[in-house]
């Protein structure tokens, strides 16, 4: 689906509760997640996955080797050599992607416009961008701060805990149509390399970052109000 799509469908009458937890098909939550009962209103919560790694909890490992097996915890790239995926912190690595998405409901209902979920292709047209797009993400997250001024924009995923259930190491899809690249003027500030969701729905940060992106230590975490 289009991330207004998703968006859209979380607003549904039939969507109870005013607390709204969007995820890709993929992810599996622990006990952390309660935590998101008590977010606070004027904050957008995002979080970046855990992966599938040595910190998942008993319980979630466990339900997965009972879906799964263990093969995964083998696979290509630890036979070679390398850590592996079950040896590594994606909260802490990948800073500039996330899979889930919490808000509340009431913050967003009835003003999302359609508009802001679209982006030009190489052609000129306006497309809806998807949720298995790389980089559609940052896009996504412009797109929904242009529909309620949130006061902090946070990536918790050092507070909530989410995890990659899946056999595949990537699940994006490279679409025919491509992001159309901003500027390759690299003093421009419609530079964005090739590949990078352009601005004003993503782009870059000195060619490093995209924009924008949910911090770990928006506002709301220094006045311990993330959380209420």
């Amino acid at each position: 689906p289009s991330y207004y799509q998703m968006f859209s469908n979380a607003m549904a009458e039939v969507v109870t509760g005013d607390v709204i937890v969007l995820a890709n098909a993929d992810m599996a939550f622990d006990d952390t997640m309660s935590l998101a009962r008590s977010l606070n209103p004027e904050v957008l919560a995002v979080l970046g996955t855990s992966g599938f790694s040595n910190k998942m909890t008993a319980n979630i490992k466990n339900i997965y080797e009972e879906m799964m097996g263990t093969d995964y915890i083998t696979d290509v790239e630890q036979r070679s050599g390398h850590p592996g995926s079950w040896e590594i912190d994606s909260c802490a690595e990948l800073i500039f992607s996330w899979d889930t998405w919490i808000f509340h409901k009431s913050k967003l209902m009835g003003r999302l416009k359609e508009a802001n979920f679209k982006r030009l292709s190489q052609t000129n047209e306006l497309v809806p961008f998807y949720m298995n797009e790389n980089g559609a993400e940052s896009a996504a997250l412009w797109a929904i701060e242009q529909s309620y001024p949130f006061s902090s924009t946070y990536n918790a995923c050092d507070r909530i805990q989410s995890w990659h259930f899946h056999l595949a190491p990537k699940t994006h899809k490279v679409r025919e149509a491509p992001w159309l690249q901003g500027s390759k003027d690299v003093h421009s500030p419609m530079f964005s390399p090739r590949g990078f969701v352009p601005k004003p729905w993503g782009g870059s940060s000195q060619g490093r970052a995209p924009h924008p992106f949910a911090r770990k230590d928006p506002n709301c975490v220094g006045s311990d109000s993330c959380f209420l």
